[in-house]
C-alpha cells in the first residue's frame, strides 16, 4: 500500500470517527435538552447540540476538501492505469458549455456543470470523457422553482481512426431533450430528417436523424447497428450516439456523477474501486461496442 493510499484511508477513517463523535454528542445534547426542559439548565443541552453542529461544519470544510482532492488523485489514477496506457486526469476541468452547445445535439437550459475530464487512448483510439450536467430551472409567479434535468452522466468524445463527413444522430428511445434540428426554422444546410433503416428491431429501439442518407448509411452498416443493439443491452443506461465534425460523441445518461469520493468501508476501498472500474468500463464498452477501433471509415 503506497503512502498516498494509506493517507487517504487514514483521512477517511478520521472523518468517519469525527462524524460518529459529533452525532453522539448531539444525541446527548438532545436528551439533556428534553430532560432539563423547563429548568434553568435547559440551555446546557441546547448549547451542546449547537456546539456539535458547529464543530461538524467547521471541520467538514477543510477535511472534506482535502479528502476529495486526495481521493481523486489517488483512487482514480489507480484504476485508470488498469485500463489505459496513456491518460491524463483533470478532476476540476470539463467540456466547455459553448463547445457542446455548438455541436447542436442536445438542448441546453439555464444550468450547466462539467468536471472530471479524462483524456486517454484505448486500443489506439483517442478519447476525452467528462461528467456533464445539463438542466433548466424556472421560477413561477409565486417564487417556486422547478428544475428539469436534461442530462446527467458521461459525455464521451472519440476520435475514430478514419474520417467521415456525415452528420448523424442515433438516439435510443427514452433518451430525451435532444436537439434534433428537424424544425423548419433550422437552416436548411443544418436541418436533419428521420432516417429509417431496414432493420425493424433497430428502428423500434433507436431513431436516426441525418442530413444525407447516402453518407449516413455508409456509417450505419448492418454490423454497426447490431453492435449498437448489443451495446444497449450491456449498458443499463439510455444513450445517444452522434457523428459530428469528424468526431463521435456518445452520451450515456447514468443519472449520476462518476468518480465521486465516499468513505472507506471495513477499512478498505474495495467498493469504491469496483465503482470506478464500472465508470472506466463504460468507456471501454463504448469504444469496442461501436467498433471505433476497427477500420470502418474511409479516408477522405
Amino acid at each position: 500500500m503506497n503512502d498516498d493510499f494509506q493517507e487517504l484511508l487514514d483521512l477517511g477513517n478520521r472523518i468517519k470517527k469525527r462524524d460518529r463523535i459529533s452525532i453522539l454528542v448531539a444525541v446527548v445534547g438532545v436528551i439533556l435538552t428534553i430532560l432539563l426542559y423547563g429548568t434553568p439548565y435547559f440551555l446546557i443541552g441546547l448549547a451542546i447540540c449547537v456546539g456539535a453542529l458547529i464543530f461538524m461544519v467547521i471541520t467538514s470544510a477543510g477535511l472534506g476538501k482535502k479528502y476529495r482532492e486526495l481521493y481523486k488523485s489517488t483512487m482514480v489514477d489507480r484504476v485508470a492505469r488498469e485500463y489505459f496506457p496513456e491518460y491524463e486526469y483533470l478532476p476540476t476541468q470539463g467540456f466547455r458549455r459553448d463547445y457542446l452547445k455548438e455541436l447542436g445535439i442536445m438542448s441546453f437550459g439555464s444550468d450547466y456543470e462539467s468536471e472530471d475530464m479524462l483524456k486517454g487512448v484505448y486500443n489506439g483510439v483517442p478519447f476525452t470523457r467528462a461528467d456533464v450536467y445539463i438542466a433548466d430551472t424556472s421560477t413561477d409567479s409565486e417564487g417556486n422553482s422547478t428544475t428539469t434535468v436534461y442530462f446527467r452522466g458521461q459525455w464521451l468524445e472519440i476520435e475514430p481512426n478514419k474520417s467521415f463527413r456525415t452528420d448523424l444522430q442515433i438516439i435510443q428511445k427514452g433518451f430525451g431533450f435532444t436537439n434534433r434540428k428537424k424544425s423548419i426554422f433550422t437552416r436548411k444546410t443544418e436541418r436533419r430528417h428521420v432516417l429509417e433503416t431496414e432493420d425493424v428491431e433497430f428502428n423500434k429501439n433507436f431513431q436516426c436523424l441525418c442530413q444525407n442518407d447516402a453518407e449516413a448509411f455508409y456509417l450505419l452498416t448492418p454490423t454497426l447497428m447490431q453492435s449498437i443493439m448489443r451495446l444497449s443491452e450491456v449498458l443499463p443506461y439510455k444513450m445517444m450516439i452522434a457523428y459530428v465534425d469528424n468526431k463521435l460523441h456518445v452520451l450515456v445518461d447514468t443519472h449520476r456523477d462518476s468518480m465521486e469520493p465516499s468513505s472507506p468501508k471495513n477499512g478498505n476501498f474495495d467498493r469504491q474501486i469496483a465503482d470506478l472500474r464500472q465508470d472506466m468500463e463504460i468507456i471501454v464498452s463504448v469504444i469496442t461496442g461501436l467498433l471505433v477501433d476497427r477500420n470502418l471509415y474511409q479516408n477522405e
